[in-house]
């Protein structure tokens, strides 16, 4: 998975790079950053790092103090912001709760608020993220075996007479099904699943079309491939 983190490149934001980097590092997440910026003007580059990005962490921190008490933030950590959302990217604002909310950003967006006093609190909140994003953002690619599975739903690929559904088992606890959809990866097919619960999980994944039907047993979501066995009416 990889991340793309706006903030301030200035001395007063140095923490975030010592406290929050190898926070994120240790989820074996990919950190990219628009740390090659120059002056106001977002660059192309930024925008394919953000466009290219899993997910959007925005660092809104103080820059200059208003009348109010309040600070201002840094505009280009404003401009990756916005491009995010445009580029459609699950993005989250994080804002130091002195910055002052600006008017025409879109304020029904995930944000998290965190006192500059207590950022063990906020490592918390960031830890509680990326655990989310790594199981809901990033799917896991499994292999549907048996070969002969393709004959049945190859010529149904792209239709709405193929569906494909799975479930996982969480120690005792079964979960919701969610719908997936197949896709051709060489000879053979492959669907991607999200939602993983726990690396302990177990998963069970059914492939159904005209006349036919396949569904596995649960097996360990940390399998490269499923085994499915063709239903008999």
């Amino acid at each position: 998975m990889n991340i793309f983190v706006g903030f301030g490149y200035n001395d007063n934001d140095k923490w975030i790079k010592e406290l929050v980097f190898p926070l994120i590092e240790s989820f074996g997440v990919k950190i990219s950053t628009g740390e090659d910026l120059y002056g106001h003007i977002i660059s192309e580059e930024v925008k394919t790092r953000i466009e290219k990005a899993d997910g959007v962490m925005t660092f809104l921190t103080r820059r200059d103090k208003l009348e109010s008490g309040k600070f201002t933030s840094h505009r280009w950590v404003y401009d990756e912001l916005t491009t995010s959302i445009a580029f459609k990217v699950p993005t989250v604002e994080i804002r130091d709760k002195m910055v002052d909310s600006q008017a025409g950003l879109p304020g029904d967006r995930q944000r998290i608020e965190f006192d500059l006093d207590n950022k063990a609190q906020l490592l918390v909140e960031i830890a509680k993220l990326l655990g989310f994003w790594r199981s809901s953002i990033k799917g896991r690619r499994l292999f549907l075996l048996p070969r002969d599975i393709v004959h049945d739903a190859r010529p149904h690929i792209n239709k709405v007479t193929l569906s494909c559904t799975y479930k996982f088992m969480n120690g005792s606890k079964e979960s919701k099904e969610y719908t997936a959809k197949p896709f051709k990866y060489g000879q053979g097919l492959c669907v991607d699943i999200f939602n993983v619960p726990s690396e302990e999980a177990l998963v069970q994944v059914n492939v159904s079309g005209p006349n036919f039907e396949w569904s596995s047993d649960y097996e360990s979501v940390q399998l490269l491939s499923i085994s499915l066995e063709k239903n008999i009416a």
